[in-house]
């Protein structure tokens, strides 16, 4: 009659089968952690490559565009109890216009600070930011001269960007969702104080 009990034999032939699963399953499951884990960090690189691109080593004839999409990114949260001094600098005022400040943020692009206050009107944004620093290129052709001020027209993506020097800084305003010609009209209200403006 057989022994109900263990036989050694086959318990060691369990063992062995078991510890060979358990090596098996262990370097498969290393591996893929270590894919994840490999994934995650090249993730971040290349979200902290894109931040880096954005706020260094941009040269001067690109500062507009990439302030254009430093406003892409939209507020960083409720407008400053200050007002319309963001970051120390004054930024447009876009009241006057029915246009509601929304929000704000700060950005460093290049060498230079970028002061951004949000406006809301209707469910469109207008984003409007001041440069600090010298003088940078403005670029795209002039679309007005408001009393004497430049004022140039590019377009990134869908998204309409003015861009003009008025006391020595840059001025860039951009939108997704106005027209052209009421970002326009409101760089001529802004400029010119006699200029009617389109309220839409």
């Amino acid at each position: 009659m057989a022994s109900e009990g263990h036989t050694p034999a086959l318990d060691a032939e369990q063992t062995g089968s078991e510890s060979s699963e358990a090596a098996a399953q262990g370097p498969s499951e290393r591996a893929r952690a270590g894919r994840i884990f490999g994934a995650i960090v090249i993730a971040a690189a290349v979200a902290a490559a894109a931040a880096f691109a954005l706020t260094a080593g941009v040269p001067d004839s690109e500062v507009v565009a990439h302030v254009a999409a430093a406003q892409d990114l939209g507020a960083t949260g409720p407008l400053n109890v200050s007002g319309q001094i963001v970051a120390g600098m004054r930024t447009p005022d876009l009241g006057a216009y029915r246009w509601s400040p929304s929000g704000d943020r700060v950005d460093v692009v290049g060498t230079h600070t970028v002061a951004t206050t949000f406006f809301q009107r209707g469910g469109r944004v207008i984003a409007a930011s001041v440069v600090s620093g010298g003088p940078i290129r403005e670029p795209g052709p002039v679309v007005a001269t408001p009393d004497g001020v430049r004022v140039h027209r590019i377009s990134l993506a869908g998204r309409t960007i003015l861009s003009w020097r008025r006391g020595g800084r840059t001025v860039v305003m951009s939108s997704v969702a106005v027209p052209q010609p009421w970002l326009v009209a409101l760089a001529r209200g802004l400029n010119s104080p006699t200029t009617a403006v389109s309220r839409g």
